[in-house]
């Protein structure tokens, strides 16, 4: 075998090896962090290690970030409580209508992307970090284009969207 074969393979196995590390060290982090925030004291940890790993907050602002983190987040979940059955009936009626929307190649995974999520809202049903009336960047990130509406909302005259085919 060519040298430079070997080396190159060897070095294909650490990057495919480092690549997935950073790949389960991404999965590992973001399991963690759901978990911390379903609690407020969870919250409040995370809140107050990353305003400290870029403000460098003093001893009492950390705890003092910590308590109102806290506070915060069992107000929040005291406001979101009796929304919540409303909140789930608007999502049931989106998942219904997303899909109504789907070919069946697509129905079945979105299927299974619920069922993954056991009924829980996905991020992505949340509300969005753009602007309201905005429309989000596509699936590769990029943005629409600049002056692009958003699409209009179907009316009761309006006929059923084009499927699409893949």
């Amino acid at each position: 075998m060519n040298p430079w074969r070997a080396r190159l393979a060897v070095l294909a196995v650490f990057v495919t090896g480092a690549l997935c590390g950073a790949a389960a060290m991404h999965v590992w982090r973001v399991r963690i962090e759901r978990r911390a925030m379903s609690s407020p004291e969870g919250l409040a940890r995370i809140v107050v290690h990353r305003l400290d790993r870029e403000l460098h907050l003093s001893e009492t602002q950390r705890r003092q970030v910590y308590a109102a983190a806290a506070k915060a987040r069992e107000e929040s979940a005291r406001v979101m409580r009796p929304l919540m059955p409303q909140m789930t009936e608007i999502f049931e009626r989106l998942r219904a209508e997303i899909r109504g929307l789907l070919t069946d190649e697509q129905r079945a995974r979105f299927d299974r992307m619920v069922k993954e999520r056991g009924g829980r809202m996905p991020r992505m049903w949340m509300p969005p970090p753009h602007g309201a009336g905005e429309m989000p960047p596509d699936h590769h990130g990029h943005p629409p284009h600049p002056g692009t509406p958003p699409p209009p909302s179907p009316g009761p005259d309006s006929p059923p969207p084009a499927t699409p085919r893949t």
